[in-house]
């Protein structure tokens, strides 16, 4: 079975089972189309009911605007995508993340996105950021530059382009930040994690995207900059090779309590 690149909530971990396809269509789960918006095929197992197929529809009119968004911040035209909404975690409260398999608009163009209807959070908030972290990890395959999406340094980007597609405190569920912090802030700037399940790993990650973002570089800069890691990054925005340093006398004055310390 092929590995699935997931965003989840903090300490989270769920085993997919690919199992659960529906034969016919080669999906995890049975797909009911609800409409097309350019690139965006939005679909819902249709097990969810009414309340689902409402979300549905809902984020059918509100996909457009964030893939417009990541063709911008990457730099390049995206490709097509199927975005389903299921019963990952069976609470349908955006609790089970979100997922998708390869790193690109052909072997990761199904985004798996957990209902969310019944989130205390805004459920239309909550799917478009979990809809924004699955789409942006494509984006960065077909870039090719260096963010990896089952990387640490990629997921820090997903997240943190997940979090500004979406009004403040949607995704605080999914902080990493104070994880990176609580280990005492070990160096993945350096060093890119061969994983996107580690939450130490990540936070170190979306904190640096942060930082570099107080410092005044855009979104659009620092995601086209990209960089296998996170100092190949902060070299190609500055011209330093002091990344690891910089941030650490950056944020050790802080207390870590969000992805954002530098708000």
């Amino acid at each position: 079975m092929a590995q699935t690149r997931e965003l989840l909530p903090t300490g989270v971990r769920f085993r997919r089972n690919a199992l659960l396809a529906a034969a016919s269509a080669n999906l995890d789960y049975p797909a009911t189309q609800v409409g097309v918006v350019g690139n965006i095929t939005v679909s819902y197992d249709a097990s969810l009911g009414q309340p689902g197929l409402d979300l549905a529809n809902q984020l059918l009119g509100s996909v457009a605007g964030p893939y417009q968004d990541m063709e911008t911040y990457f730099g390049i035209s995206g490709g097509a995508v199927t975005v389903l909404i299921a019963p990952l975690s069976g609470n349908n409260d955006g609790s089970g993340g979100a997922y998708h398999y390869g790193c690109d608009f052909v072997s990761g163009n199904v985004l798996y996105l957990d209902a969310t209807f019944a989130s205390t959070a805004n459920p239309l908030n909550m799917e478009v950021g979990l809809y924004v972290a699955e789409l942006s990890e494509c984006f960065m395959g077909a870039q090719n530059l260096g963010w990896g999406c089952g990387y640490s340094n990629g997921e820090g980007l997903s997240r943190y382009l997940a979090e500004i597609e979406t009004p403040a405190g949607t995704l605080d569920g999914f902080a990493t930040g104070p994880a990176w912090a609580q280990a005492g802030f070990p160096d993945w700037v350096s060093t890119t994690e061969q994983t996107d399940q580690d939450d130490v790993s990540t936070g170190c990650s979306i904190v640096y995207i942060y930082w570099m973002i107080s410092l005044g570089y855009t979104t659009q800069q620092i995601t086209q900059a990209a960089g296998a890691t996170l100092a190949a990054n902060y070299q190609t925005l500055t011209g330093k090779t002091t990344a690891y340093a910089d941030l650490l006398a950056a944020v050790q004055p802080l207390t870590v309590t969000s992805d954002n310390p530098f708000a």
